[in-house]
């Protein structure tokens, strides 16, 4: 199995760039904070984890159609302004309304998240700019970490039966994370052998 990844033996490549590392703007987020009224004109930015500003967009909002106006400079020259019009479609929903999509701009695919970085400052989906996401890169011990915290997060803070749960149901979780735990310490036992047949 090829090298790659967070970790030696993850077996999956780790130079494409991440999703979560990208500028994406998801229509599901504009919805819930009710910015895709027609007619409305707003700036929306993000941050790093440090809080500073990484970037910000002007957004104009029509029925049918998102435009961005922002700033972008290329690799060598001046910064640029550049407007990226996002068209919307719709699907209905099993229960009455609609459900609100982006069209890629160059694939012309559905998609609910966009990501800046497509030829000329734009924006794209993440097909078209072949990205990754951080899990695809993790090897099996960061899938068993991440299988145990969904696990725990079912439990209450410090692992107790929440109010309301089955015994039963207690129980099969606590042994889901006991089988978990298990399988973890044997992958790292492998891995530590590997590390020590290097030396």
């Amino acid at each position: 199995m090829a090298k790659g990844g967070s970790r030696y033996g993850a077996g999956r490549p780790g130079w494409r760039r991440k999703c979560e590392q990208s500028l994406a703007l998801d229509i599901r987020q504009l919805h819930r904070r009710n910015r895709l009224s027609p007619g409305m004109c707003f700036s929306w930015a993000w941050t790093t984890n440090y809080g500073d500003r990484a970037g910000s967009v002007m957004v104009r909002i029509k029925y049918d159609c998102i435009t961005l106006d922002y700033q972008w400079t290329p690799y060598s020259g001046d910064p640029m302004p550049v407007t990226c019009s996002l068209w919307i479609d719709r699907t209905p929903c099993h229960f009455g309304g609609y459900r609100k999509w982006f069209l890629c701009p160059q694939c012309g695919r559905r998609c609910a998240v966009v990501y800046f970085g497509a030829r000329g400052g734009r924006y794209a989906c993440r097909k078209c700019l072949n990205l990754a996401y951080m899990t695809e890169t993790g090897d099996g011990i960061d899938r068993m970490w991440r299988k145990q915290w969904k696990l725990e997060a079912k439990l209450g803070p410090n692992g107790e039966r929440p109010k309301g749960m089955h015994w039963r149901t207690y129980e099969l979780i606590q042994g889901w994370i006991n089988e978990v735990e298990e399988a973890k310490d044997g992958l790292f036992c492998v891995h530590a052998a590997r590390l020590i047949g290097m030396l």
